[in-house]
């Protein structure tokens, strides 16, 4: 198998089977005489992932580390030059990916895309003033300006929007499954892959509709939609809860364990195991404010009397 465009491509996507990763490695071990990509324990790993954050970190600025305001990140050039391509091979398998891509033929704007890795969240100011808090482990393409009829942006995982008011460009979000219309805004939208699609409305009216699906859902505040991947369903929520991890509170009302685990790898950069699978049907209702994962597991273990173990970036919850 050779390595061409659209298999670095696939790589730098994270859609490469175990054979055609192990090929695009080994090219780049070969073929770079930088040799910019090695394979590393999980330690060094994560070492070279914050060195990473920092040095691209510091020169544009409609992308911050809001709980870190003095860190911007540099969306990069380096898509131009097939040379040094062998770096963003690096950046994807550490999990961080900024780029800039060309438009389709004829348009006069590129597509910036904004991939975070578990442990980091990201303020995004787009080209119409609208602020976009990324959650950790989400992926956001936007344009550098929008047409003069729509504002679109494609989302896979989690973000907070306030969009900025214009009743003659309407703003949507697309994800794999749904489409999210707005004429100004806030709102929350969930596209987690392996979970329905959830949206959840803190300000305004906004518009979800489906791919397959008749349905078209108008939702209010404190109204969620939710996609189950055949229907749209509509309930009764409190959107503070749900838009409370842009402000660091994290809040678990009567969640699965299982699914308070996925929450805590993507806070914390962590890796959650559940040690006995009954615990997968233990429930949590908790609130914690800026907590440390330490904190968090504490409480936790002594609400379900169960126990933890941390070792490195491994945590452990058993009986």
């Amino acid at each position: 198998m050779s390595v061409d465009h659209h298999l670095l491509e696939k790589y730098w996507a994270g859609l490469c089977s175990p054979v055609e990763r192990k090929i695009v490695e080994q090219w780049m071990l070969d073929g770079s005489p930088e040799k910019p990509y090695e394979l590393r324990s999980s330690e060094e790993e994560l070492k070279i992932k914050e060195q990473l954050w920092q040095r691209i970190a510091g020169a544009h600025p409609e992308v911050k580390g809001y709980d870190e305001p003095d860190k911007v990140i540099r969306m990069p050039v380096w898509y131009k030059r097939i040379s040094i391509a062998a770096i963003f091979i690096l950046m994807a398998g550490l999990g961080l990916y900024l780029s800039n891509k060309q438009s389709p033929a004829g348009a006069s704007f590129t597509y910036r895309e904004v991939m975070l890795p578990y442990g980091k969240k990201a303020r995004i100011t787009l080209a119409d003033g609208t602020l976009v808090y990324l959650n950790a482990g989400s992926r956001l393409k936007y344009p550098d300006h929008f047409s003069k009829t729509e504002r679109r942006v494609f989302l896979k995982g989690e973000a907070f929007f306030e969009v900025t008011k214009n009743p003659d460009k309407p703003f949507y979000v697309q994800t794999q499954h749904t489409t999210t219309r707005v004429l100004g805004t806030r709102f929350n939208l969930q596209s987690w892959e392996g979970s329905f699609d959830q949206l959840a409305v803190e300000e305004g009216r906004v518009q979800l509709t489906a791919a397959g699906c008749i349905d078209t859902l108008i939702l209010y505040p404190n109204m969620q939609g939710t996609f189950n991947g055949h229907s749209l369903k509509q309930t009764t929520i409190n959107s503070a809860h749900i838009v409370a991890w842009t402000k660091g509170i994290m809040i678990f009302n009567d969640r699965k364990l299982s699914e308070v685990a996925a929450e805590l790898e993507r806070w914390y950069g962590v890796k959650v195991h559940l040690h006995d699978p009954a615990l997968l049907h233990y429930r949590v209702k908790a609130r914690f404010d800026n907590p440390s994962l330490t904190d968090v597991l504490q409480d936790i273990s002594f609400a379900l009397n169960i126990k933890y173990n941390i070792k490195d970036k491994e945590v452990t919850l058993s009986r």
